[in-house]
Order: structure tokens, then sequence, then C-alpha cells
């Protein structure tokens, strides 16, 4: 008896890893379709398709797995989507995107917190913050250094951390601290940590190589010391064979190539 019940135990076991193991595959194979349907919708910067992303991502929450993860995702689309809306100068919708990423991200923060990717995008959304409140400018300070000091104490090596370091100094003025003498070695690390980096899990984030070249090549550009001009465009030329599709290089780095070549 006691042995038909060990079996029966034993099959019991069996048969729940099996279940696990298939809600494991179709958790991944759902995070891995809708990962590259945000990236293409991130790459043409359309709208409509990072908000049907975004939908995909809210539809797997369902699955009640990693949702951390998933979080992160949604996060990530409202900063698209705050990005896209910056082309328009659409402050409401700025703030709007902005201010719901910012909450979706310290969700999965405090879901996960020690997931480094997580505090790079708190940076990032805490940092577009200043298209809408710059009377505020103390307390974004706070928050997108507080947010790298932990992204840099999880991940160091972290290649959209040092990215994301490398647009801010892109953007902030010589006079307070920014420049592209900064920027340009900050640049120039993240790429050589692309190189080598591999996720731990496909299902991970893997974004930012092409985007550390564009603004790499702008930041050559911006310097226009002898030999940039060709080394910019041997970048985006790189780039741009690593993702055609991207319309960050093919639209905006490409044409400011050709209007400083005028």
């Amino acid at each position: 008896m006691k042995s038909k019940i060990s079996i029966l135990v034993v099959l019991i076991l069996l048969m729940l890893l099996n279940l696990k193991s298939y809600a494991d595959s179709d958790f991944d194979k759902a995070v891995l379709k809708a990962k590259k349907h945000l990236k293409e919708a991130m790459d043409k910067m359309d709208e409509t398709k990072i908000v049907k992303s975004r939908g995909e991502f809210e539809r797997i929450l369902q699955l009640k797995k990693d949702m951390w993860l998933v979080n992160y995702y949604i996060a990530l689309a409202d900063y698209g989507l705050s990005m896209n809306a910056s082309k328009t100068e659409n402050k409401d919708n700025i703030r709007k995107y902005t201010e719901s990423g910012i909450n979706l991200i310290n969700k999965s923060i405090d879901e996960n917190p020690e997931f480094a990717d997580s505090f790079v995008l708190l940076e990032m959304l805490n940092f577009n913050r200043w298209q809408y409140e710059q009377e505020k400018m103390q307390e974004i300070i706070s928050a997108t250094q507080g947010a790298d000091a932990e992204a840099m104490k999880l991940d160091p090596k972290n290649p959209r951390l040092i990215l994301t370091n490398g647009i801010s100094h892109f953007y902030t003025p010589e006079a307070f601290g920014g420049g592209v003498k900064i920027a340009i070695p900050e640049f120039e690390k993240a790429i050589d940590l692309f190189k080598n980096r591999k996720e731990k899990k496909e299902i991970y984030p893997d974004w930012g190589y092409d985007m550390a070249i564009g603004y790499m090549a702008l930041s050559l550009m911006k310097r226009d010391d002898d030999g940039d001009m060709k080394k910019a465009k041997t970048l985006i030329d790189e780039a741009l064979k690593m993702n055609p599709d991207s319309g960050f290089i093919s639209g905006y780095v490409q044409s400011q190539y050709k209007e400083n070549n005028k």
C-alpha cells in the first residue's frame, strides 16, 4: 500500500512539473513575441503599434508569472509613447505616459529590486520629466541620481546604464557639467560593453546597441574635429547594417549627418 502511495505521489509531482514547464514555455513565447513587436513599433516610433504592443504585455500579466518583467516592458512602452509625444511637443501626453511609466517601473522594482535594467528605465523616465516640470529641477536630479546609483550597484557593466548616462551628458550643456567631451567616452564604453553582452535570459531587455552607435555619431558630428564626420558616417553605416529598421538612425541621425554636410 505504501509503495502504491509513493508511486502516486511521484506521478503527481511529475505531472505538476510538466505543467509548470508548459506554463514557462508559454510565458517565454508570449514575452518574446510581444518584445519583438515592441521593438518594431519603437524602431518606427509608431504610436498605434506601441499601444498595441503595450496591450500584448498587459494580457501577459494574466499568466501571473514574472509580473515584474512584464511591468518593465509596459513601462518601456510608456517611455516610447512619451518620446513619441515629444516629437509634437504634446506636453500633456509626455506627462501622461512618463508618469504612467514611473508608476509601473516602481511597481516592477517593488516586485524585484535586484534587476538593474529597471533602475536604468526609472532614470530615463525621470530625466524625461525635464520636458514638462523644469521647476522641479532638484527633485528630478535626486531621482535620476538615486536610480543611477542603484543600477550601478547592481550591474556596473550594464551597457544601457552607461548609454543612459551618455545621453544625459549629451543633452546637458557644458556649463552644467555635460557636453560631448564627457558623453563620447561613455558612448565608447557602452558600445564596447554591448559587443560582449549576453543577457541571462532571451526574454530580458537587450535594446540599445544601435542607439549607442547613433549617439556616438551625433557626438562626433557635434564635436566636428578633423576626421569626425568620416567616423560618424562609418558608424551610421554600421548601425544601419545592424538595425536597418531603426527610425532613429535612418531618420534623425542620418538627417543630421546630411545637414552637417551641406
